[in-house]
């Protein structure tokens, strides 16, 4: 497993980017390193330390978290203070660094898949008056992220390719951190809402700040508990697809591999999508015979409430426009959710209150 420590200096920092920007415009900035191997220890707990505190200073620090490169290999990466130019390279994250208070450590953000969440808004709005709003879509150029001078990237999986930012082994040599989420494209070997938590422990750990995320991370893990007491009191838990419309009378199945799929079970559903399956048509919703349907959708980021609307009802009568459909209880029985994909996809701090809601879905009127 590659280790990397983040200990560069500001003015070094600056010159080794003015150096990483004249060799990258020579070169096109198409420069690859080596991906890590694999052997090593596993991931640090959070706030525990792999090495003895440097002399002096704040006790916490060192920090190891294990994360990941492009190539989904994991890498432990070192931290011997918080972060101070972060930059955010999807919604996710920035919602992440904003909910816990880090906006201030916030160098840039980028890459919005819709509205950012309301009682996040006023932040975010802060940033982007501050002119830290790099993209609205899409990854910033390496570039722009290069003359930002940041300590740690804290990104999707794919703004890591070749073509995007780079894999983490060209920022390592920078001094510059990097932190990819679990779930972000499937990047971790399990992806569910503990791989999330986990997340959200090295999120603490790396910034100090693991009264807080140890408080949400025991919340949420009570929810859960709770949630699992309450469905083995019943005699079988609801059989549940989560569906996404692809058009033409076909829907993409999130299986319970995935961190979408593997929210129903969460919630206490049980997710019947085998996991070699990808693209069900009506034949196969009819044999599966589901007890209710969550079918997902994508706002628009305007937020406009009547665009919402009309996404939800499109997706929603993708099912119950089907005459074939009739009769799967589901339908039958109008048990049928929609959610925004942005709420269940990827990771971050939309995920418990998914869970929340798909459980009061599922079993909120017994």
């Amino acid at each position: 497993m590659k280790r990397i420590r983040i200990t560069l200096q500001p003015k070094l920092l600056a010159a080794c980017l003015c150096t990483a920007l004249l060799i990258g415009l020579l070169a096109g900035c198409g420069a690859s390193t080596e991906e890590s191997g694999q052997a090593g220890p596993g991931k640090a707990q959070s706030g525990e330390t792999t090495d003895p505190p440097a002399t002096g200073g704040d006790s916490h620090y060192p920090v190891t978290i294990q994360t990941y490169n492009y190539g989904k290999e994991p890498v432990e990466v070192t931290f011997d203070q918080a972060p101070k130019r972060v930059i955010c390279t999807n919604q996710t994250q920035t919602e992440l660094m904003l909910y816990f208070g880090l906006e201030d450590a916030i160098a840039g953000c980028a890459y919005l898949d819709g509205p950012i969440r309301d009682d996040l808004k006023e932040a975010y709005d802060r940033l982007k008056a501050d002119g830290k709003e790099l993209t609205v879509t899409g990854y910033p150029d390496k570039e722009t992220v290069l003359s930002l001078e940041p300590d740690l990237i804290f990104g999707w999986r794919s703004a890591f390719a070749e073509d995007a930012l780079g894999d983490v082994d060209e920022w390592a040599s920078l001094g510059v951190g990097t932190m990819i989420l679990r779930c972000s494209n499937n990047t971790a070997s399990v992806c569910d809402i503990y791989a999330v938590l986990d997340d959200i422990a090295d999120l603490g750990a790396i910034f100090n700040i693991e009264g807080q995320t140890d408080a949400y991370i025991d919340k949420a893990t009570l929810m859960l508990e709770d949630i699992r007491a309450h469905v083995q009191e019943l005699s079988e838990p609801l059989k549940v697809l989560i569906l996404e419309p692809m058009g033409d009378n076909q829907w993409y199945a999130w299986t319970p591999n995935t961190l979408t799929g593997s929210l129903v079970n969460a919630a206490g559903g049980d997710n019947i999508a085998e996991e070699d399956v990808s693209t069900l048509g009506i034949e196969n919703i009819v044999n599966y015979g589901p007890d209710a349907i969550i079918v997902d959708y994508m706002g628009g980021q305007s937020g406009d409430p009547d665009e919402d609307a009309q996404a939800i009802e499109d997706a929603i009568h993708s099912l119950t426009d089907q005459g074939a459909l009739a009769q799967v209880p589901a339908i039958a029985n109008d048990k049928i959710m929609a959610v925004n994909l942005t709420d269940v996809y990827g990771g971050g701090i939309r995920m418990v209150p998914s869970i929340e809601a798909i459980y009061n879905f599922l079993y909120g009127e017994e």
